[in-house]
């Protein structure tokens, strides 16, 4: 009876010590539950953390990060005493400038009309900046002084004081400025054009893509063939001028107002872009892929902005000649008018009029001939120059409303551009 007794007391104590082994087992099990789903929501977390870029910031702050920075730049270069830092420091200020400028676009990307013009100002007055001023060679006239004592010194001062002006012409420069535009162009429309055939098979829609791009590429070689134009009338109107050829004495004097067909080609341009990247947003490729067409798509922008400097350089000359042919109207209509009234007071003067009298008059007379023929000379050169450039821009609208009727064809919506 007593072995049965003892037997029972180690049995309590061993149900005991298992009861006590399995409620510590029940609260490991628990809490290593806990833990792992615990290690699971941060594992998660890891992940996805991983997968952003912990050095990504946002374009706008990018920029005032960079005019900052730029502006560090510039205080040093102040500073220093030396010519190449100085000259340095204009730079950064153009950059400055252009910084800025991109701030204050981003805020006006809601409303592309505004966007446009606040960006074509902005570009515009950086291109004055950084267009060079024709080049001014400046030649004294010599003339003898009368030997007469009793000349005035004042109509002395007047003869030594005498100086012509000679202006460079930067045309020539301007062309093949605006041929390399158009050349860098294209080779970014090819550039993105292999970039989406490669992509192609990948993405939905990436044919609506490709006809943009045709369009694109049709407005590029249109404008490519205008500036074929505009060379072939340059040559000829060099080729007129050493010929000496000669032509009417009238000034025909237009409004510059068919650069319009121009601009809007270019804006024609802009709106193909802003298509071009509204479809590749809807497509939402993946993020490298999107990356490397944005980047092609930002190229092309940048050329055609450029072409936009380019178009307000040319509406810019155009309104310089015709203001000098109104001028050189003017100064035509007084030398014939003084002709006039000198051939009236030699007509009915009195037929004892002194010899050297005469002479003077048939002197002055001879003057004004020879100015007269000078500025004829000169107006033929700038008349030319106008016709041609008219010309071209008249080729430039008639193949910009063919390009509009092909785009509403295949839109149906009319191009604000």
């Amino acid at each position: 009876m007593e072995d049965l007794q003892i037997n029972l007391f180690v049995l309590l104590g061993v149900l005991e010590f298992a009861m006590a082994v399995l409620v510590v087992a029940l609260f490991f099990i628990v809490r290593s539950k806990r833990l792992a789903s615990r290690v699971r929501v941060l594992q998660q977390e890891l992940a996805e953390v991983g997968q952003e870029d912990p050095a990504a910031i946002g374009f706008e702050q990018y920029l005032r990060d960079e005019i900052l920075r730029n502006q560090s730049l510039i205080d040093s270069a102040t500073a220093s005493t030396d010519d190449a830092e100085k000259k340095a420091g204009e730079l950064l200020q153009l950059r400055k400038q252009f910084l800025e400028l991109e701030v204050e676009v981003r805020s006006l990307e809601k409303n592309p009309v505004a966007f446009q013009d606040k960006l074509a100002a902005g570009m515009s007055e950086l291109i004055e900046r950084l267009r060079p001023e024709p080049e001014i060679v400046t030649e004294t006239v010599s003339e003898a002084a009368d030997e007469d004592p009793a000349v005035d010194a004042a109509a002395e001062a007047d003869i030594e004081e005498e100086v012509e002006r000679v202006t460079v012409d930067t045309h020539d420069a301007e062309m093949s400025r605006l041929r390399d535009v158009i050349n860098n162009q294209q080779d970014a429309m090819v550039a993105l054009r292999q970039e989406l055939e490669s992509r192609e098979s990948e993405f939905e829609g990436m044919g609506s893509i490709l006809q943009k791009l045709d369009e694109f590429e049709r407005q590029s070689a249109d404008l490519e063939n205008c500036l074929g134009v505009l060379e072939q009338e340059n040559e000829r109107l060099k080729t007129a001028r050493a010929a000496g050829e000669q032509g009417s004495n009238e000034v025909d004097v237009k409004e510059p107002v068919q650069l319009g067909g121009l601009k809007s080609m270019m804006s024609q341009q802009q709106d193909t872009i802003s298509n071009l990247q509204n479809l590749i947003q809807e497509l939402a490729p993946e993020a490298g892929k999107a990356k490397q067409l944005e980047e092609a798509i930002n190229s092309i922008t940048r050329t055609n902005k450029e072409l936009n400097g380019c178009v307000t350089v040319l509406e810019d000359e155009n309104t310089k000649l015709h203001s000098e042919l109104e001028q050189i109207q003017t100064q035509l209509e007084q030398q014939a008018a003084q002709l006039d009234a000198a051939q009236e007071d030699a007509s009915v003067g009195p037929v004892d009029v002194a010899l050297d009298d005469t002479a003077e008059a048939d002197s002055t007379a001879n003057e004004s001939d020879e100015e007269k023929q000078e500025l004829e000379i000169k107006v033929q050169e700038l008349e030319a120059l106008v016709e041609f450039k008219d010309a071209a821009i008249e080729e430039l609208e008639k193949q910009y409303n063919t390009l509009e009727s092909k785009y509403v064809a295949m839109t149906g919506e009319k191009s604000t551009g």
